[in-house]
């Protein structure tokens, strides 16, 4: 699970940290920075597994325009199962005037060991054993953590690898869903754009398809089944079977589905997908609630955090919703912070509470302030 978020001159998160637990929720007014720390995890999930170079990652706008800073910092701490954690560093420096991004520091150390060390364009690569297995110049535009195949005395580095693929960082739009699946996909994109591709690939386990059945055929009426139906060579269109009051059974294309039905499925899918994982799966949901009722989303709700900590290893959400901040934002919120153009800062309880008032009616009137 993620542990602790570090960055600096990214937008307005200014050497701001943030601590997680198994389970929190997000709060504070729209541009204080939520939705920032999301970023950040999916551009370095894209450096790092999909070896993506890092001016297509980190642009030069991305900087805090009022710090004048050349350098931006990141870091990660992520503990394991093993009972081992995981230190992941990254400098970036910004030359604009020749509009160039690079490298200037990689890190990666576990139980403060080294694994990998990247500094003045020299690369070191440790074994398991913490010994220096090579040492060698380096491109200064990808990462050296995400470069390195898998290995028998290197098996730690690309442990940590697996373990940023299962950190699942999305902000669900059903309107945007694919309407057909022209492949199989492992790794959901941000808006789960290719949900009807990632399903088609995590249904391959019969125990998620029978699960995700069970779930929904408790919150969605009539609800029987997901399909998916060839069409063509490689493509393949999901439908979900229904019975009316009458009996009847009929199908519609996923695609036709209300958004409310279509983030149901989504949200219910990634939770029975997180909770069949041996090794567990982070949750990272930016507004879950969006589309759905009140009734909709407390069932999800209740169901996810009682599986937090067990068959779930974390979840942080993003959410504005009233009975969201209720049911979490007490015992497991970070509040975000931001006066005009200042940094953001992070408390673990708002600033007050009002007698009397729920604290979802409190946050709507501004009084947490």
């Amino acid at each position: 699970m993620l542990e602790r978020l570090y960055v600096n001159n990214f937008r307005c998160l200014v050497n701001f940290e943030l601590k997680l637990d198994r389970i929190n929720l997000l709060l504070g007014i729209n541009g204080s920075g939520k939705s920032c720390v999301f970023d950040v995890l999916r551009k370095i999930q894209s450096f790092i597994i999909n070896e993506e170079k890092v001016s297509d990652i980190f642009p030069s706008n991305d900087k805090t325009n009022w710090l004048g800073h050349d350098i931006q910092r990141f870091e990660l701490d992520i503990s394991t199962g093993e009972h081992s954690k995981y230190s992941y560093k990254l400098d970036i420096r910004h030359d604009d005037l020749h509009k160039k991004v690079k490298v200037t520091k990689e890190e990666l150390r576990v139980d403060e060991k080294p694994l990998f060390v990247f500094c003045d364009d020299k690369a070191t690569l440790y074994r398991d054993d913490h010994t220096v297995l090579q040492e060698y110049p380096f491109n200064l535009w990808r990462s050296g953590v995400g470069y390195i195949s898998e290995r028998k005395d290197c098996t730690k580095l690309t442990h940590f690898t697996r373990e940023l693929e299962r950190l699942i960082v999305v902000r669900p739009i059903p309107a945007l869903f694919e309407k057909v699946s022209p492949n199989e996909d492992s790794l959901l994109t941000e808006m789960m754009e290719n949900f009807p591709s990632w399903y088609r690939h995590v249904s391959l386990d019969s125990e998620f398809g029978t699960k995700l059945t069970t779930e929904l055929a408790n919150v969605l009426l009539g609800f029987r089944s997901l399909n998916l139906i060839p069409l063509g060579e490689n493509a393949k269109l999901l439908k979900a079977s229904f019975d009316s009051p009458s009996g009847i059974k009929f199908s519609l294309n996923f695609s036709s589905l209300s958004d409310g039905q279509k983030m149901l499925i989504a949200l219910y899918a990634l939770f029975v997908f997180s909770s069949l994982q041996n090794q567990g799966v982070s949750l990272f949901i930016d507004e879950p609630d969006n589309f759905l009722a009140l009734p909709e989303i407390q069932p999800w709700l209740s169901t996810l955090f009682d599986a937090c900590g067990e068959s779930v290893e974390q979840t942080v959400l993003i959410s504005h919703h009233p009975e969201i901040i209720d049911y979490l934002g007490n015992a497991h919120g970070r509040w975000f912070e931001r006066e005009g153009n200042e940094p953001v800062r992070v408390r673990d309880k708002p600033k007050q509470a009002v007698d009397g008032l729920s604290l979802s009616e409190t946050v709507a009137r501004g009084w947490e302030q």
